[in-house]
């Protein structure tokens, strides 16, 4: 959570004695912040996914916009998601892992189902898309933080760091609460994140809170591996706990990479993309 339930983080403001704030750029990064994240804790207490920086808009759009019927082929996999073989639309689109049943259905093997789902539509895994639907359903004040609303949250800390001089208590609180969203961001993430501040206290901050948190994911992977050998779920079951704990791992050496390769600053996190992008709508 974002502080104590029931708080609310606040940042300090410098006194603005005259008709034209000269404080104006640094008290607009404090106001953004603290309305970025009043948005995450609505989230939290709804209990949706509070920050996905790899969702962004146009993922919103393919999850939730239908494309005219004639706009593709029936034999395109951006049509069959949309649309049933009788040409009706559906109520929502197809998911990567429902498009990929339907091509094994066709007499695909599951893996190159998966794939051609993955790579050859907009199709977005279920989870992905019941959160982006949930949250264009919500006010604004209440939405989770995408991609683009991340930047902007991290980009207010950057700000919020850098205090005017000659205010010690505002720079202490700020900096101190600066640092606690940004540990608090990464504990919310389940996947490796380049390291996305300006400022190199943030970085350490946010890296050494996601690299404990994905190996605690790593060790709920593994205590799950051993209730589905106990309670023999099927080999499907088994194939995706294995396959969850070792995208976990795969984040971990991610997260140690960054931080054995980069020297001070790291690169913006608007490289958090999923691994298979779709190459063409078309089947």
């Amino acid at each position: 959570m974002i502080g104590n339930p029931g708080s609310r983080l606040r940042f300090l403001f410098l006194p603005a004695r005259e008709a034209c704030d000269r404080h104006a750029t640094y008290h607009g990064h404090l106001v953004k912040a603290e309305i970025l994240l009043d948005r995450i804790a609505a989230a939290q207490t709804a209990g949706l996914r509070a920050v996905a920086p790899a969702l962004d808009d146009a993922d919103e759009a393919r999850a939730t916009v239908k494309p005219p019927r004639d706009l593709f082929s029936p034999t395109t996999l951006e049509y069959r998601r949309w649309y049933t073989p009788d040409g009706s639309a559906r109520a929502q689109p197809l998911t990567r892992e429902a498009l990929a049943d339907l091509l094994g259905a066709d007499g695909l093997s599951p893996r190159e189902a998966l794939d051609r789902a993955t790579h050859r539509s907009h199709a977005l895994p279920a989870a992905d898309q019941a959160w982006l639907i949930r949250r264009r359903s919500l006010p604004v004040q209440q939405r989770p933080l995408n991609r683009r609303e991340f930047h902007e949250l991290v980009d207010a800390l950057d700000g919020a760091w850098q205090a005017p001089a000659g205010a010690p208590e505002v720079t202490r609180h700020n900096r101190r609460l600066a640092l606690q969203v940004a540990t608090s961001l990464a504990g919310m993430l389940d996947e490796h994140v380049a390291p996305p501040f300006r400022v190199e206290a943030l970085n350490e901050a946010f890296n050494e809170r996601l690299l404990v948190h994905l190996r605690q994911s790593i060790d709920a992977f593994c205590r799950a591996n051993a209730v589905c050998a106990v309670l023999l779920a099927g080999p499907k079951a088994w194939f995706a706990a294995k396959a969850a704990r070792m995208r976990a791992e795969h984040q971990v050496a991610l997260v140690l990479s960054t931080r054995a390769h980069s020297s001070g600053v790291g690169p913006r996190a608007g490289n958090a993309q999923p691994a298979g992008m779709p190459r063409a709508a078309t089947g």
